[in-house]
């Protein structure tokens, strides 16, 4: 880790103004500087910088922090490297021989070296998609409706069926068998008095890099498209490069379209990011299932997103997924819609069906009529537990509801946000909206008794 006192010399001799200024066209306010924020589109120059503090602020989307906070945000990377750039520009030396800094050298070394091995898998696999082996996976693209276009765009592979051919080609490179390992290319299988016995983990498959936001492979998706045993699809494991939680597929070819718009779509799928990409609507990206972080929100809220819309499957796990991604989003203070594909007798429910089906104005319509987040939650908590009756439920079935929805609302922002919020629920279910907010408050004690 970098030393305390060390960030602190760099925080104290980082010129706030001149740094972020190179990035945003500041002019001077009174004590501060003004100017258009860079993480939401905007005319009316919200976003100030404070020099003497070195913190900045936007007073339309809400995002805050200090000088290290603003290259985060703006550029994705992690704190340590903002926290080394930053040092560079006022000529503080980063002692390689400071207390702690051995670990961190070693994990940086580290890094670089499964980065490498992370892209040369890369371009190994799309060698592979595009040279005489890869037919059967470009049909297969073909057959999806994928342009080539797109898939070199997102830099799709291909892996072979054989046990070796990532293991071999990168290892003609110089990269080890563990290192491949580590990076969660090569699985191992322990034989007694030998040691591992690696093979490649990714056969049969197409291949899907998951890029950071600094736009370097730290993971990849695979599909299988043969015979090949297993799941249908395969992620990465968890690495010291990739954490599930703390990436979006498509990310990094979405930014600047989200940082534009501010809008984002969040889809369940790599397909389904292909689909819609291909179709022009270029804010979408993927949580790779239905489950939403807090990390991803912030990757999200970093690329400039202010409205999101969530639009998964029609199946019943998509139509649960808002629920699941309700309580990272919640306190955030995104504006989210969500909306659920009809699910058809004979046709799939997926954003890469529908585009297929209906085109780019097909989805157009079905988001246009999205549902607020809050909304969707109150009606799916009716359809669930009050047999969608809303006012007309026996009591017993609104009072499940309720239940249904108040961890909902004790994740809302405490204010505005959720008094409105419980506004909507008493309204809904023909409820008064004083017993309610005190079965809401002895929810919120049961809560902070339990985490004590």
């Amino acid at each position: 880790m970098i030393a305390t006192d060390v960030i602190e010399e760099v925080r104290r001799l980082v010129d706030a103004v001149s740094l972020i200024g190179a990035r945003v066209a500041l002019r001077k306010s009174g004590a501060s500087y003004v100017g258009c924020c860079p993480f939401h589109e905007e005319r009316e120059g919200s976003f100030r910088v404070y020099p003497d503090e070195k913190r900045f602020v936007c007073y339309g989307c809400g995002a805050r922090g200090d000088v290290f906070e603003f290259f985060q945000l703006l550029d994705g990377k992690s704190f340590p490297e903002v926290v080394r750039e930053l040092a560079a520009t006022v000529h503080v030396t980063i002692p390689a021989a400071a207390p702690g800094s051995a670990g961190e050298k070693r994990a940086g070394g580290e890094r670089v070296t499964l980065l490498a091995a992370c892209e040369a898998a890369t371009r190994h696999w799309e060698r592979r998609l595009w040279g005489p082996q890869g037919e059967p996976a470009r049909k297969y693209l073909a057959d999806r409706g994928i342009k080539e276009e797109v898939s070199r765009a997102f830099r799709l592979g291909y892996a072979l069926p054989d046990w070796h051919d990532l293991h071999g080609a990168l290892g003609q490179q110089h990269v080890s068998a563990a290192v491949q390992h580590a990076a969660g290319l090569l699985a191992a299988k322990e034989e007694p008095g030998k040691g591992p016995h690696y093979y490649d983990r990714f056969r049969e498959r197409i291949m899907f890099p998951i890029l950071d936001a600094g736009g370097r492979v730290v993971g990849f998706g695979g599909r299988a498209i043969g015979g090949e045993v297993g799941a249908k699809y395969l992620n990465t494991p968890e690495t010291a490069l990739f954490k599930k939680a703390r990436v979006l597929y498509g990310i990094r070819e979405a930014r600047h379209a989200i940082r534009r718009t501010g809008k984002a779509i969040l889809v369940e799928g790599y397909f389904d990011v292909l689909a819609l990409h291909q179709a022009r609507i270029d804010v979408a990206v993927a949580a790779c299932g239905t489950t939403l972080t807090r990390e991803q929100v912030q990757l999200l809220v970093g690329s400039g997103c202010l409205d999101l819309t969530l639009l998964f499957d029609g199946d019943d796990a998509g139509a649960r997924a808002p629920a699941r991604a309700a309580p990272a989003l919640l306190p955030a203070g995104l504006s989210t819609t969500a909306v659920r594909i009809p699910r058809g007798v004979e046709t799939k429910s997926d954003p890469d069906a529908l585009v297929q089906r209906s085109g780019p104005a097909g989805v157009e319509r079905l988001l246009s009529g999205a549902l607020p987040l809050t909304e969707y939650l109150i009606e799916d908590a009716i359809r669930t537990h009050a047999g969608g009756l809303g006012p007309q439920a026996p009591v017993e079935h609104k009072l499940r509801a309720v239940r249904e929805l108040t961890p909902f609302v004790l994740a809302a922002p405490d204010g505005l946000a959720r008094s409105t919020f419980e506004k909507a629920i008493a309204r809904r279910l023909d409820l008064d909206i004083g017993p309610l907010r005190l079965e809401v408050q002895r929810a919120e004690r049961r809560a902070a008794a339990s985490n004590q």
